[in-house]
């Protein structure tokens, strides 16, 4: 859920087969992580799953730095904009991991699919771009499927989770925004460094204040232990494919992760697929791929 912020291949290393595929691994990857966080969440507090997901993200991550950049692998250029991107992303994982523990894991999936949207309702403010009729329309169009998901009748959110929810996407747009920025200047591979390393000094500050609740058995470590893991092989499979391919093509494949949280909510925790989440799922990603395929005709060189 940690947006590497990697660009797409610019070097010419265009390999489309193999980009799609790892593109295609890290989201079944992210969709797994999010199901044992939901397995270990009646047990476990949240902040203690934050912690081990951030500490075990950190050998993977500080060792791709140093083969990258050498001594350079802690070297940033815009303290300022990292410390932005380092608050933002870790409130967007710990509401993400909270709502999990609230709502149903397919509510949850396809509420932070909103991404899209909440980055192109900031971006003037924060970023002082200029967003034409159409995108607003669709970004209104877009909340207006939220709405629709959010059906106060049906079953499965609490207004907690709700805020949970939503407070996710809202701060992972924030936390977009500012890597755009960061890209300019800095290495991903340094500020993933930088922001896992973050996350895992406080919430072992949080953990160590508040005696949250740590794995009492094996199964539960053994989970928290897989989260740790996979998430570093999910960070490291998202810089790889933008390595390989471009942004704009694997944009829409980030989307194969509302079927699969679905899939996984209906088949291991018993969730029912409704009217409300088909429809409100189908318009959030029409109107986000609209968004995408706007923004990329706005940014070719013969764009509108």
């Amino acid at each position: 859920m940690s947006g590497a912020g990697w660009n797409a291949a610019e070097d010419g290393q265009v390999n489309l087969p193999v980009g799609v595929s790892v593109a295609i691994a890290e989201i079944a990857i992210l969709v797994a992580v999010s199901v044992l966080v939901k397995l270990v969440s009646a047990d476990i507090d949240t902040v203690t799953v934050l912690l081990f997901r951030y500490l075990l993200c950190l050998p993977l991550l500080v060792a791709t730095a140093i083969w990258q950049r050498g001594g350079e692998a802690l070297s940033i250029a815009a303290p300022k904009t990292l410390a932005v991107r380092i608050v933002t992303g870790l409130i967007s994982l710990a509401c993400f991991y909270a709502a999990l523990d609230l709502m149903a894991l397919s509510l949850v999936t396809v509420l932070f699919q909103t991404l899209t949207l909440f980055v192109t309702f900031l971006a003037p403010l924060l970023l002082g771009e200029r967003v034409g009729w159409r995108r607003w329309s669709a970004v209104i169009v877009g909340f207006g499927g939220t709405m629709l998901l959010l059906n106060p009748s049906a079953a499965g959110w609490t207004m907690a989770g709700l805020l949970f929810g939503l407070g996710s996407p809202f701060f992972g747009a924030m936390m977009m925004i500012s890597l755009r920025k960061l890209g300019r200047r800095d290495s991903p591979a340094s500020t993933a460094v930088w922001h896992n390393g973050c996350g895992a000094l406080i919430f072992a500050g949080i953990v160590l204040v508040t005696g949250a609740r740590l794995p009492s058995t094996s199964a539960d470590l053994a989970i928290l232990v897989a989260v740790g893991v996979l998430s570093s092989f999910q960070q490291f499979g998202l810089a790889l494919s933008h390595k390989l391919v471009p942004a704009s093509i694997l944009a829409p494949l980030h989307y194969l992760s509302i079927p699969m949280g679905i899939a996984a909510g209906i088949l291991l925790f018993g969730e029912v697929l409704t009217a409300e989440v088909i429809i409100g799922s189908a318009i959030i990603i029409a109107s986000s791929i609209f968004i995408l395929r706007r923004e990329r005709q706005i940014r070719a060189p013969a764009g509108s």
